[in-house]
């Protein structure tokens, strides 16, 4: 039997790495990927009156846009608690809560912003 425990391993990538000429994931072409973006709500607790994500949909280069509409099938960590949905359906429940999602050929971060979503605060 051998012992593993307790003794040196040899790296067999350390040079590579060292020398920057290891490759990495994030080093791979990318000519087909799309940037992604999530519109977050702004408000701490309110009701989701309209996602109008039309505009976002019209611009050159939008490959999907989805809200919580389009998002019907619950989830749950576990599996007796399937209660959640990726995205905010009818309301927010906490600022930061997921609203709109984009995905785009180009700045996905300017795309997100034309998902106009409009919230009414609740008291």
């Amino acid at each position: 039997m051998s012992r593993i425990a307790g003794t040196s391993r040899p790296l067999i990538d350390g040079i590579e790495k060292v020398t920057g000429r290891a490759r990495f994931t994030a080093d791979l072409p990318a000519a087909q990927a799309l940037a992604g973006e999530i519109l977050r709500s702004p408000h701490a607790h309110a009701e989701i009156v309209r996602v109008d994500a039309s505009r976002a949909r019209a611009l050159a280069g939008v490959r999907a846009v989805i809200t919580g509409e389009d998002c019907d099938v619950p989830y749950g960590i576990l599996p007796i608690a399937h209660n959640e949905y990726p995205l905010a359906r009818e309301r927010v429940r906490y600022w930061g809560e997921p609203v709109a999602a984009v995905a785009a050929a180009r700045a996905a971060r300017l795309l997100a912003r034309l998902a106009d979503a409009a919230k009414r605060r609740i008291a």
